[in-house]
C-alpha cells in the first residue's frame, strides 16, 4: 500500500527503553513499517510482551518512537509538540480499551459526550449524533443509565460510541472483546466492522482472539518487536 493513499503509516519505527543501570537498552519495536488506507480494518496479533501495546500507543500518539516516522492524515507526528498532539489525538483518533473506562457517575449519553468537551468549538450536532449512535448500537433505551447498571457488552458499546463521537479517522481498539463472554464478543466484533464501514473509519484492533483477527481485512503479526503481514 502506498503511503500517499494512507491515512496512517509508520516508516521504520523502532522503540527502545533504558535498561537497568549498566545494562543495554531494551528494544521493544524493531524497524516497523505499516501503511493503512482510509476505511481499512486490521488486526495486530502476537504473544504477550511482543510489543503490541507499545505499537498501539505509538499509532495513537500516546507514545513517541525512538526512531522512525509516524504520519497520521498527512501530519508528521514526530514534529508536533504535546499540545498539537493532543489536538490531533482528540480530532482524528478514537480509542477503545479492554476495560471501558466509563465515568461511573455519568449516564451513557454523558459518557459519550465527554470527548466533545475538549473540542475548540462546541459541536451543536454532538448530542443528536450521540443519541443516534447509541440507537445504532442498540442502546436507545439506555441513554440515561449509569455504567453500573449496564452489562459488560453494553458498556463496551457505549465506549465504542464515545470513541466515534468526534468523527475520528482512525479507531484503535486494544483487546476490545477480552473481558466479554463469547456471544458478546462475537456481537461486538460484528458491530466494530459494521461501524468501520458505515463511518469509513480505519480500524486497528490488537487482539489475542483468532476469531476477531480473522474478520479483519489485514492481519499483522508481531514477534519480538518485528511486524510482518500474515499471508
Amino acid at each position: 500500500m502506498s503511503h500517499e493513499a494512507s491515512i496512517l503509516s509508520l516508516n521504520n519505527v523502532s522503540k527502545s527503553f533504558a535498561g537497568a543501570p549498566g545494562a543495554p537498552e531494551v528494544s521493544i519495536l524493531k524497524g516497523v513499517t505499516l501503511s493503512l488506507p482510509p476505511g481499512a480494518s486490521a488486526a495486530i496479533v502476537g504473544p504477550s510482551g511482543s510489543g503490541k501495546s507499545t505499537l498501539l500507543n505509538i499509532l495513537g500518539t500516546l507514545d513517541r518512537p525512538t526512531t522512525g516516522d509516524v504520519v497520521l492524515d498527512g501530519h508528521q507526528v514526530s514534529r508536533l509538540n504535546e499540545e498539537e498532539l493532543a489536538g490531533i489525538r482528540n480530532r482524528l483518533i478514537g480509542f477503545v480499551f479492554q476495560l471501558h473506562h466509563l465515568l461511573p457517575h455519568c449516564s451513557a449519553l454523558e459518557n459519550v459526550l465527554v470527548p466533545t468537551l475538549a473540542m475548540e468549538k462546541p459541536d451543536k450536532d454532538a448530542r443528536p449524533r450521540a443519541e443516534l449512535l447509541l440507537k445504532r448500537v442498540g442502546l436507545s433505551h439506555r441513554l440515561h443509565s449509569l455504567p453500573g447498571t449496564l452489562s459488560g457488552g453494553e458498556r463496551q458499546r457505549v465506549a465504542i460510541v464515545r470513541a466515534l463521537i468526534n468523527r475520528p479517522k482512525v479507531l484503535l481498539a486494544d483487546e476490545p472483546t477480552g473481558a466479554l463472554d463469547r456471544a458478546s464478543a462475537d456481537a461486538l466484533a460484528q458491530l466494530l466492522l459494521e461501524l468501520n464501514r458505515e463511518e469509513n473509519v480505519t480500524l486497528v484492533v490488537v487482539t489475542h482472539a483468532p476469531d476477531l483477527a480473522a474478520k479483519m481485512q489485514h492481519v499483522f503479526e508481531i514477534n519480538d518487536g518485528v511486524l510482518r503481514a500474515r499471508s
